[in-house]
């Protein structure tokens, strides 16, 4: 709440100082109408004293006979009436009340004589209308502000902070509880985005504990398993090594290799069961299939990755020339062509990476091309198998599992990769195919 009331005293500072600074300007402008009108009504009166001297009694006359050399002379500056007030008329002392618009002066002859008084009247309400409209306007504007602040405070501030410390609540805590729903537009959709991270995440610690399990137990299992033909082959070798089996009795050498051999086929059948438990544990991916057009797809692509380009010199392009409605899992292409543009900043030289993203005869094509060194075409057969790396990976970490991972997930859509050299403008191509 004190952020709140912090924010309305500051508004009503503001305003309030803009009003002031408004009533100080009308005052002024007011001050500088005055000041010249008191010139104007000074010269006009003085005028008037030396025509009435000069024998023209008459100052009514004397006032319609030279009003249009007046206003002709003093332009806007001229008062909107003169009105002359005899001095013989008032036996009383002479007390009047006059609006602040309004000037009286005295009329005197030449010899001094008061022959009366002159009233020169400059009725303008206008500024006056003026400071109150300003007026209220700057009061409307304060609580239009004032209201929209409120509003703010209440639809986007409030809701905020409840949602400020969930993020760290769901990646330290498991047992999270979830947000409850809402329709609210501004944070419906990122509270429904949080619960769905949060089950991911859940699923995700589920998943890590249960490989994790699974990994203990297949490690003991494979010590356990490796260990008796381990310990064989090392008794053999150590036998062979001390001629123990020199032919005169026991096992031959013949025999003793069939068990060696043995031996090793029992090792090498546990080494190939733990390269399927684990090709089985990384390729594990359950596509979310739902309709999207493909420029979602390529925006997304760019928005990820054209910051990241720009950093590193690299230039980089998205082409999207149709907008088909795709059925298919976004984010799962999303990571293929991830892996591909990753693979291609990688082994590729830096001077150009785009991105193809087109539908030809019912066929969705999304090819990745970078330049660099290319694979030879003996290798483009084997790129997607499992753990298998190119000639050109060397001096390069990697596992060479992602496009085996790739692969397969193109595969759960209903696609295929492929791998091709372009000689002709110096690039690789990868690229996946869905039908």
């Amino acid at each position: 709440m004190k952020p709140l009331l912090r924010l309305f005293g500051v508004l009503t500072c503001i305003f309030a100082l803009l009003l002031l600074g408004f009533h100080i300007s009308c005052e002024k402008a007011s001050d500088r109408r005055r000041q010249r009108s008191n010139v104007t009504v000074n010269r006009i009166n003085h005028s008037l004293c030396a025509l009435l001297s000069d024998g023209q009694t008459e100052p009514e006359q004397c006032i319609a006979a030279n009003w249009d050399a007046w206003r002709s002379e003093y332009g806007n500056e001229m008062p909107e009436s003169v009105t002359f007030l005899p001095a013989n008329q008032f036996s009383e002392p002479f007390l009047t009340e006059t609006a602040i618009d309004t000037v009286i002066c005295s009329v005197r002859s030449s010899s001094g004589e008061l022959l009366g008084f002159a009233a020169y009247e400059y009725p303008d309400p206008l500024p006056g209308r003026i400071r109150l409209t300003g007026t209220l306007l700057i009061l409307i504007c304060w609580l239009l502000t004032s209201a929209a602040a409120l509003l703010m405070h209440i639809r986007v501030l409030m809701p905020f902070r409840q949602l400020t410390d969930y993020p760290v609540r769901i990646a330290k805590i498991d047992t999270a509880a979830k947000l409850p729903e809402s329709r609210n537009r501004m944070f419906g959709k990122f509270i429904w985005g949080m619960n769905m991270l949060s089950d991911v995440l859940n699923n995700s610690r589920k998943n890590v504990a249960r490989l994790e399990s699974e990994r203990q137990s297949l490690l003991a299992s494979l010590a356990h398993g490796v260990k008796t033909p381990a310990a064989n082959i090392r008794l053999y070798a150590e036998a062979i090594g001390t001629g123990l089996y020199d032919g005169t009795e026991g096992p031959s050498v013949t025999e003793i290799a069939e068990r060696i051999e043995q031996n090793v086929d029992k090792i090498e059948k546990l080494t190939a069961e733990m390269i399927a438990a684990a090709s089985a544990s990384v390729s594990s991916y359950q596509p979310e299939i739902a309709r999207f057009y493909l420029k979602e797809l390529a925006e997304l692509t760019l928005q990820e990755y054209n910051e990241r380009m720009k950093l590193s010199h690299i230039p980089f392009s998205v082409s999207c020339p149709q907008n088909p409605m795709i059925e298919s899992d976004k984010y799962g292409l999303f990571r293929i062509i991830s892996q591909f543009i990753e693979n291609a900043v990688k082994y590729g030289d830096g001077t150009g990476i785009s991105v193809l993203m087109q539908r030809e005869d019912d066929i969705l094509s999304i090819a990745v091309r970078n330049k660099g060194a290319l694979l030879p075409e003996s290798e483009l057969p084997f790129v997607c198998r499992c753990y298998w790396r190119g000639s050109n990976a060397k001096g390069y970490d990697g596992s060479g599992i992602g496009l085996y991972i790739s692969q397969k997930m193109a595969s759960a859509l209903g696609g295929r990769l492929t791998a091709r050299r372009l000689p002709e403008s110096g690039e690789m191509e990868f690229a996946v195919c869905l039908e």
